[in-house]
């Protein structure tokens, strides 16, 4: 048979294509082996451990801890080497002599698998370990395992033995909600690593083998048991000797209880989380996870007080956990929240109350009506009359009144009475002379940033706001006209100790410090007998000052006050806005005094401090001029140059000598003469008209005409 050339050309050709298939899947196979040994080569995260958040309090206590695993990191450096010791006799003994795979540790548990069978026995080393938990899920299949061996090849050539056995005991959990041996010391022995003796030791080293077998709040046997195989495995290792297997086996394992996770402080604990979110630009989720430690204002003795304050203010009246309420308190010159309370329970009602209730004030906005009198020119002295009063307005006339017994006084009052006492006549008149923008002004400059309505009754409070931006509307009035912000993150760490932030308090002053003494002066009245306040003034055993506020129907009830070291607002109300039983006076306010007694418990009273440019002058409580000698007076203060300068005249007395017989100025003939006092402007100014020269000598000498001389009486009849 003849072969032509153009059929050699053909089996040469197809010759040639089986060749080159060989070499292409020769090449794919290096191709495969190069970009495994890049994949090797290049850098490996650090597998993720959540790491628990924890937030202290002013006083250094843990307030509470945030996680999604509780999880607090060590150094390897903080883990005693016993410990390190007996989880790598327990775990992976040649963990040091090993690449991330131990062949003879695979040998050994096939053998056991599938001959000895006591038991399925693993073969994963610690660095597997920290993988499989790292970086995969927990099926378990063979690409699983696969993928495991590759990672931990990968693990070893970019971290250091110390590094991934500090990531190992990070991250095991230990049971009981504790993730890393330092957690789990403190969740099991109430102490830290190295107070533990070398028995808890190897009890924590045994108990992540079976966490809810071995641990000895819930079998004591089996944990002891585990303790024992522990050690032994230390002494077949070669890091422990019989001998001292034997003494550590007679010290004491000591147990005080589970250690629960603290969790106070519930309500602050969410502004917290708001403000760390705002601060560092991280969800709630991540936060919790990161490992920070926050820093933080709150005083945990004035928190209990707060709550303790609340709750006992309002469970005589409560029915099905209404009406609810809130108290916040801060430092006055720093702005420091040292309480937050926004409900009675948060668990069944955790909308806080002091951050995001919008209710109206009452008569705790007329502060701010005051301070913009003051500022326009007014004095304490001024009088306003509190009467019967009707004013235009775009929608008709508006007649403001107060409540009680007297609907007016029909009086003029003193601003100080007046804002003393509420009068609600005299405030709305007041903003209404001044033209309603100043008192809004005067509200924003201080802290109010909810809306304000542009109408008269917004001088007694009705304009929604919260409890907290009412008390951050109320500290400059405490702390000399300075604003300082409210606020609860002091500093913030990361998982590694370091600082990442710090606050910077800041103040500015937004008031004239005169100003601000002045209307301190005027509300520590507010807790004299008189004031609306008064029944909670004999509680106080310090100077403080403050305003009711009591909307209409009783629906809210207010008390806002201060001492010269820390100011409080308390808020009580109705969810579905139903009246209360009293007002600001009965409610509020004696919660408010029961807290301010506890959290100042410790601190010495002081007064406050009267600053320069303030004088004082007498003036008459009835006029607020300058007090005559006889005038019902009291001391009041004034801004150096706006003291009155009039003397009173209602009370003003004279002396004079007058006639007997008509009561005018003597004339020359007036025989009968006294002297009496006359009120100033109730004295005789004309001469007597009725006395006049003797007629005769008896006259001259008696005083009266001679008797036969008298005009007889007329007859009638």
């Amino acid at each position: 048979m003849y072969v032509t050339k153009n059929q050699e050309v053909e089996k040469e050709g197809c010759a040639k294509v089986k060749i080159n298939w060989r070499r292409l899947f020769q090449k794919t196979l290096l191709g495969i082996a190069v970009v495994l040994l890049i994949i090797l080569c290049l850098p490996l995260a650090p597998p993720e451990q959540p790491f628990t958040t924890q937030i202290f309090s002013e006083e250094g206590e843990v307030v509470s801890l945030l996680y999604r695993e509780n999880r607090q990191p060590v150094t390897l450096s903080e883990i005693p080497e016993f410990l390190q010791q007996a989880f790598l006799a327990v775990e992976d003994h040649r963990f040091y002599q090993h690449n991330g795979f131990s062949p003879v540790s695979f040998c050994r548990a096939v053998y056991h698998n599938l001959f000895v069978r006591q038991g399925v026995q693993g073969f994963s080393t610690i660095t597997q370990q920290v993988v499989k938990n790292g970086y995969l899920s927990a099926e378990k299949t063979i690409i699983r395992k696969v993928k495991e061996l590759f990672l931990a090849l990968r693990m070893e050539l970019h971290y250091s033995k110390e590094e991934i056995l500090e990531m190992y005991l990070n991250q095991i959990y230990f049971g009981h909600g504790a993730f890393g041996v330092k957690t789990a010391a403190l969740t099991y022995f109430g102490r830290p690593l190295p107070e533990l003796n070398r028995i808890e030791w190897a009890l924590l080293a045994g108990i992540p083998k079976g966490p809810a077998l071995y641990s000895p709040y819930l079998n004591r046997e089996a944990a002891q048991y585990r303790i024992v195989t522990v050690l032994q495995r230390m002494v077949t290792v070669g890091y422990l000797s019989e001998q001292k297997k034997e003494e550590i086996l007679k010290e004491e394992i000591r147990l005080p209880g589970l250690k629960t996770t603290p969790k106070q402080a519930l309500y602050f604990l969410d502004y917290v989380m708001e403000e760390t979110g705002k601060i560092l630009q991280l969800s709630k989720e991540q936060i919790q996870s990161i490992g920070l430690k926050i820093e933080t204002t709150i005083s945990l003795p004035m928190q209990k007080a707060a709550e303790e304050a609340l709750n006992n203010g309002l469970s005589p009246i409560q029915r099905n956990l209404q009406p609810q309420g809130a108290l916040i308190a801060a430092n006055n010159e720093t702005g420091e929240i040292k309480a937050l309370v926004g409900g009675t329970d948060y668990y069944k009602t955790p909308f806080n109350r002091g951050l995001k209730a919008f209710r109206q004030p009452g008569s705790a906005f007329k502060p701010f009506v005051y301070l913009a009198a003051l500022e326009s020119g007014y004095n304490l002295s001024s009088t306003i009359p509190c009467r019967s009063l009707s004013l235009p307005t775009a929608t008709g006339e508006y007649q403001p009144r107060d409540y009680g017994r007297e609907a007016y006084h029909e009086r003029d009052l003193t601003l100080r009475e007046a804002l003393a006492i509420s009068c609600n006549i005299v405030a709305v008149t007041l903003h209404q002379r001044l033209g309603i923008s100043p008192t809004i002004n005067m509200a924003r400059r201080l802290g109010i940033t909810s809306p304000l309505k542009e109408n008269l009754s917004l001088a007694l409070g009705t304009s929604e706001v919260t409890p907290y931006e009412l008390l951050r509307a109320y500290l400059p009035i405490a702390n000399g006209g300075k604003s300082a912000p409210l606020w609860a993150v002091k500093r913030i760490y990361n998982a590694q100790g370091r600082l990442i932030w710090e606050k910077k308090p800041r103040t500015r002053q937004v008031l004239d410090p005169r100003l601000a003494f002045l209307i301190t002066s005027v509300l520590k009245d507010t807790l004299r007998p008189g004031g609306t306040a008064a029944t909670i003034g004999n509680k106080l055993r310090y100077p403080a000052a403050g305003k009711t506020g009591t909307t209409q129907e009783n629906r809210d009830a207010w008390f806002v006050g201060f001492t010269p070291q820390l100011s409080a607002v308390v808020y009580i109300g109705d969810d579905q806005n139903k009246p209360l039983p009293a007002g600001g006076g009965g409610l509020a306010a004696p919660i408010w005094a029961n807290f301010m007694s506890k959290a100042l418990a410790n601190t010495p009273p002081r007064d406050f401090l009267v600053p320069e440019g303030i004088i004082t002058r007498k003036i008459c409580q009835q006029t607020g001029l300058l007090a005559a000698p006889d005038c019902p007076s009291r001391n009041e203060y004034f801004l150096f140059g706006h003291e009155p300068t009039i003397y009173c005249a209602r009370h003003r007395k004279i002396k004079l000598r007058v006639c007997q017989q008509s009561g005018l100025l003597p004339n020359p003939y007036c025989r009968n003469v006294e002297e009496r006092d006359f009120a100033w402007g109730e004295h005789p100014t004309t001469a007597c008209g009725e006395c006049h020269a003797p007629r005769d000598l008896w006259e001259f000498f008696f005083g009266e005409p001679f008797p036969l001389f008298k005009a007889k009486p007329k007859n009638n009849n």
